[in-house]
């Protein structure tokens, strides 16, 4: 089991630090699919393996629809034209949750009537990486990443409270729902933003 959490540890920092730091596409929606796969690894100790496996195939379905959504724009999804500042601020950023994080940590237990180990430190950064994603996302695209890396971490704590599967599967709707109205406002978009017309 330690290995099982050493891994969903490192597979969310990596994905949330590619995706945080990355504007190419493809990389940031390879970064999300990590980064469902070590919440789906972490939710092993505390869910049941359907439980946990659905999680990851929630997340994947919706890097799936992102990519369709993108390849509808006709953009290289492996252009990156940013300089070098912008992602180095990101990357202060990330460093920053970290850091944050790793410092409350020991106090962080008994406020949130100690939950199990390995929990707790990847809910609190996925919320708050979540958080700063959706803050210095401009592409309504990214934002739903944002939106869904800050509801893994909130699914991730909940797991620990209650694992109603009928609660759950309503989150997994839920996520899905946003991502699918998100994708179909930006299709009916790309026409008139091509055209040149101004709204």
């Amino acid at each position: 089991m330690f290995w099982i959490i050493l891994a969903g540890y490192l597979l969310i920092l990596i994905g949330a630090l590619i995706f945080t730091v990355t504007r190419s596409w493809i990389y940031a929606l390879t970064a999300f699919s990590l980064q469902t796969l070590g919440v789906g690894l972490l939710a092993l100790q505390i869910a049941p393996v359907p439980v946990a496996a659905a999680k990851c195939i929630v997340g994947w379905l919706a890097v799936t629809i992102l990519a369709i959504t993108i390849s509808h724009e006709k953009k290289d999804f492996l252009r990156d034209t940013e300089g070098l500042i912008a992602p180095l601020f990101r990357m202060a950023l990330w460093i920053l949750v970290f850091s944050s994080l790793v410092v409350l940590f020991p106090g962080l237990g008994g406020f949130f009537q100690n939950p199990p180990t390995g929990i707790l430190l990847p809910t609190g950064f996925l919320l708050g990486i979540g958080l700063i994603n959706l803050g210095i996302s401009e592409h309504p695209l990214r934002v739903s990443l944002s939106l869904l890396s800050l509801l893994q971490g909130f699914e991730l704590s909940y797991l620990w409270v209650e694992q109603s599967l009928l609660v759950l599967a309503l989150l997994a709707v839920m996520d899905l729902s946003i991502l699918v109205v998100l994708s179909i406002l930006h299709s009916y978009n790309i026409p008139v933003e091509n055209s040149g017309i101004n709204l």
